[in-house]
């Protein structure tokens, strides 16, 4: 069994919710059912927040988490409640008017305690504090722990160990070690912020065997194809023609239909809301590896490339890739897909002389910008941090009134990749203004594979045994001194301490731990 104890400060709105987001961690660590996750961390914040908003002199939250139960107790001294049957009502409430303007105090808190646990106990009395006891049964997390494919590569010999990719990833799971990058591929989602962050090109997409040979289709991202400075992407394309391609199609016509299939499953009331679109693999990599809560609110079809994959099955087609995970997800669904890849960086050095011939002969074609497209239900989010957020509050359930999501992992979306050459804004704007390439539609396909867990930050698929490691990582984390330098190669000391625990690192790598600790902690 682990033991955990918070101290609650009243009034203290900007930590508020800090000791539910470090049990919701827990629990992930152990491998809990993620929808127990769900509903044991909205009972906990709610519980907070009553002791910062209502209890004066502070309160504190204690949870012991065993293989089949979580029990939380949060106290405190506040002015305690005279009508427990009342508070138990929906829209009770005796907050004061500041918690009131900064959003909190609707009278929804033992209420919703109530909804998320699966036992509450409340005693309180006028002048003698507060006691909230809940419980939520616990069950382990179905995962999926088959090995999956990966397109990000490394290239030690150009690692000089500046450590940015630690802090960049946004699942830890870069480590920098015998000089050079490791990447624990159970925690990696082929997303491009390593990428991105490595001033020396260590980290890199896995380069596509596929060649620009010359064939039917020639399938390529709109960020490509607007990305060549003053040429529009019509003469993008006809140069690519001219590479022996009879037909090149970009992947915007299924990025189209992907947002009409999405905004109509939202509006249909088929599945919980907001509904996330599955537009970048990488975020959908981030949902299974880091929030499996939310894996029923993914739209169950394909992604732009996977659709584009199964709508061109039987012709010669190749797919100019701009990121690791659509090319994991071509290779995911159709193995042999590698033969069929190329990377941009490969299009981009064929095509940029061909368009420099171009500018010197004064070709220019005039163009007409499009009507803009709807997007009144959607609320598109770009960049690690902010999807990391906005994921965070849906699965908090601190979303309301959204009802579509398109979450991009890179800044400014597809257009912002690191492995494209033009700034994402002005590439989306030549797309936008120049009218983008020749029309066309695309079709949406449903998945050929259900999302599913990954086994992620989860420290063992037992969990029991995972218990017992939780309590020896927060014994290994507490006797490092929380520096999150990085000399280790690890991102933070709490990722050291699980590097740790599962036997990949020893705490001698931490130079701040003097010999005698180090000793001890053997």
């Amino acid at each position: 069994m682990e033991h955990l104890a918070y101290d609650i400060r009243c009034g203290d709105f900007t930590s508020a919710g800090a000791a539910s987001r470090d049990l919701k961690q827990h629990l992930k660590r152990i491998g809990a059912e993620s929808e127990a996750v769900r509903r044991a961390t909205i009972a906990a914040y709610e519980a907070e927040m009553n002791v910062v908003i209502h209890a004066e002199g502070g309160g504190r939250l204690e949870a012991a988490v065993s293989e089949g139960q979580l029990d939380v107790d949060v106290t405190d001294e506040g002015p305690g409640i005279a009508d427990v049957d009342s508070a138990m009502r929906e829209g009770w409430s005796t907050a004061s008017a500041e918690a009131r303007a900064l959003g909190f105090g609707a009278g929804m808190g033992l209420p919703n305690i109530l909804r998320n646990s699966d036992r509450l106990s409340v005693t309180s009395a006028p002048d003698t504090g507060t006691r909230v006891s809940f419980s939520v049964v616990l069950r382990p997390q179905a995962t999926d722990q088959g090995a999956r494919p990966s397109s990000l590569g490394v290239i030690a010999e150009r690692c000089n160990e500046c450590r940015h990719c630690l802090v960049a990833c946004p699942t830890a799971a870069i480590r920098v070690r015998d000089a050079h990058p490791q990447v624990l591929d159970h925690l990696c989602i082929d997303c491009t912020a390593c990428i991105a962050a490595c001033p020396h090109d260590a980290l890199t997409m896995t380069d596509a065997p596929g060649a620009l040979g010359g064939g039917d289709l020639l399938i390529v991202p709109p960020a490509l194809l607007a990305g060549f400075g003053g040429h529009d992407p019509e003469a993008v394309a006809e140069e690519l023609r001219g590479l022996g391609y009879d037909e090149i199609l970009s992947v915007h016509r299924y990025e189209d239909e992907l947002r009409r299939a999405v905004l109509e499953r939202a509006a249909s009331g088929d599945g919980p809301t907001p509904v996330i679109s599955p537009v970048c693999p990488a975020v959908t990599n981030l949902v299974e590896v880091k929030f499996p809560a939310l894996l029923e609110h993914l739209a169950p079809f394909a992604s732009p490339w996977e659709a584009a994959q199964q709508d061109l099955l039987g012709r010669a087609a190749t797919f100019v890739v701009s990121c690791p995970s659509q090319r994991t997800a071509l290779l995911a669904q159709h193995p042999t897909a590698q033969r069929d890849t190329v990377t941009a960086a490969t299009v981009q050095q064929a095509v940029s002389p061909l368009l420099a011939a171009r500018a010197r002969s004064g070709s220019r074609r005039a163009t007409v910008p499009p009507e803009p497209g709807r997007t009144d239900d959607l609320l598109v989010v770009t960049g690690v941090s902010h999807t990391t957020a906005v994921l965070e509050a849906v699965e908090d359930d601190r979303l309301p009134g959204v009802s579509v999501i398109e979450p991009y992992l890179c800044d400014g979306g597809c257009f912002g990749s690191p492995l494209l050459t033009e700034d994402a804004y002005v590439a989306a704007w030549r797309w936008a203004t120049t009218g983008g390439c020749a029309p066309g539609a695309g079709r949406r396909h449903d998945r050929a594979h259900a999302f599913r867990a990954r086994p992620g930050i989860r420290l063992d698929a037992d969990m029991a045994v995972a218990i017992r490691k939780l309590a020896r990582l927060d014994a290994e984390t507490t006797a490092l001194p929380a520096r999150d330098c990085g000399v280790c190669g690890a991102p933070t000391c709490a990722a050291l301490a699980e590097d740790i625990v599962m036997g990949r690192a020893s705490q001698t790598l931490c130079p701040y731990v003097i010999p005698e600790e180090k000793e001890d902690g053997a």
